[in-house]
């Protein structure tokens, strides 16, 4: 008979760092939910070290006894649900006088098996996200229906082979060549009228956007080490889509490689309005791949459409990007932190999806999209966008953060005592 596994604090500290890590959460955030876990459990001169593959641990235990334990973490794969779930799990400990450590430990192993959405709402998000940003970057009703086939397709497609193949790198240029197949087999069956949108539109749903994210707001805690490798992660899958589309087109007898950029018509107030309910929309389906919960979808909609929105008004008055990229960032970024306070969930959840209409990752794939098919004039400016893009988003979410807590804490109160 199987002996019963007795699982210890540090056991369960372990768990709850590893859930968190792998779900996407910054490395401060599973410092911190740690260290607050330890107290709770009465662990003395506990400390801990996190990367984004490994947990260091070391504390004296409630015997009195010195331990220390590391863990390698496996790859990161995005999951805003089972991050606000850990979230909610350590506050609840802090509020409970006495605690039973099977029982919590089991609890948090319910946590890492927790999906939030079926397979098929995961297919329906591919589809309406794709459909949903090809409108929000300018397409036409035709264009937006191609790329969302596109999108159910290549939903269905990840499902049947992620089982098989574990590396995500040849997933991002396989998934890039499904894409590109697919779309121009639906353009040039007469389905959609710009090519490029109907690709962009689908590959939307695959750009790396809470690596971005991440990537940035490990550097403005100075978690350099991190923060790089999260940036690397990020510009080699959109390496690996940029590889995936150009050899894809170069094999297909009836396709050119596309030398040029879709360049939007005036927008008018009804295209402008029609945008950004697309935006919200696709953001709200781009949260579902991020399986987070349904109770968040109503803020991350409106946050999304009106960070689009707002970033659209902005580059059509200006014409500056940055400026353009800078007000919607600081606005997100504020908004997130808000949320975080007013719905007791973790920053993350807001700032990964509703900042995602901003990332640069749709121009730092054209900029080696077009390197890779000889056009360096349009590969340099979109690569120069891409950089502008990411620095200005450092740049609004490093203000952000140096307000501290407390203040907006203290802001959030004195407005609800206002409203009362």
């Amino acid at each position: 008979m199987k002996k019963e596994t007795k699982h210890s604090e540090m056991d369960l500290l372990l768990l709850a760092g590893r859930i968190l890590l792998e779900s996407g959460a910054e490395i401060y955030r599973v410092e911190e939910t740690m260290t607050r876990m330890a107290e709770v459990l009465e662990l003395d001169q506990f400390g801990t070290y996190v990367v984004n593959r490994a947990i260091v641990t070391s504390a004296l235990n409630t015997k009195g006894i010195s331990e220390s334990r590391t863990m390698t973490v496996a790859e990161t794969s995005i999951n805003l649900g089972r991050l606000e779930a850990v979230n909610t799990f350590s506050r609840n400990l802090s509020q409970h006088k006495s605690y039973d450590i099977p029982s919590l430990y089991q609890e948090l192993q319910n946590i890492e098996t927790s999906h939030y959405h079926s397979d098929w709402q995961v297919i329906l998000a591919y589809f309406a996200g794709a459909g949903g940003f090809s409108l929000a970057l300018g397409s036409t009703a035709g264009d937006s229906l191609a790329s969302a086939l596109t999108g159910a397709l290549l939903g269905c497609f990840f499902q049947m082979i992620t089982p098989y193949i574990q590396t995500r790198f040849l997933l991002n240029i396989f998934g890039a060549s499904f894409v590109a197949l697919i779309a121009n087999l639906l353009y040039f069956g007469g389905l959609g009228q710009h090519r490029s949108l109907i690709i962009l539109g689908t590959l939307m749903v695959m750009i790396p956007g809470a690596f971005f994210v991440n990537a940035i707001r490990e550097f403005s805690q100075n978690n350099y080490f991190t923060g790089l490798s999260l940036s690397m992660s990020a510009l080699l899958t959109c390496s690996a889509i940029s590889a995936g589309v150009a050899v894809t087109i170069a094999f297909l007898p009836f396709a050119d490689q596309m030398t040029s950029t879709f360049t939007q018509a005036e927008v008018t107030p009804v295209k402008l309005l029609v945008q950004i309910l697309s935006a919200g929309f696709g953001t709200v389906a781009f949260s579902i791949l991020y399986q987070t919960p349904k109770r968040h979808f109503l803020d991350l909609g409106i946050l999304g459409g009106l960070t689009w929105g707002l970033y659209r008004i902005l580059w059509h008055f200006f014409q500056i990007e940055a400026l353009a990229v800078f007000v919607p960032a600081l606005l997100v970024a504020a908004v997130s932190r808000i949320l975080a306070i007013k719905r007791k969930s973790p920053a993350t959840i807001f700032l990964s999806t509703s900042m995602f209409p901003l990332i640069p990752g749709l121009s730092f794939y054209r900029g080696i999209y077009f390197f890779l098919t000889g056009s360096e004039v349009l590969a340099i400016e979109h690569l120069q966008s891409s950089f502008i893009t990411a620095f200005t988003i450092t740049i609004a979410i490093t203000i952000v953060q140096q307000v501290s807590m407390k203040r907006f804490i203290r802001n959030t109160v004195r407005s609800k005592d206002l409203k009362a």
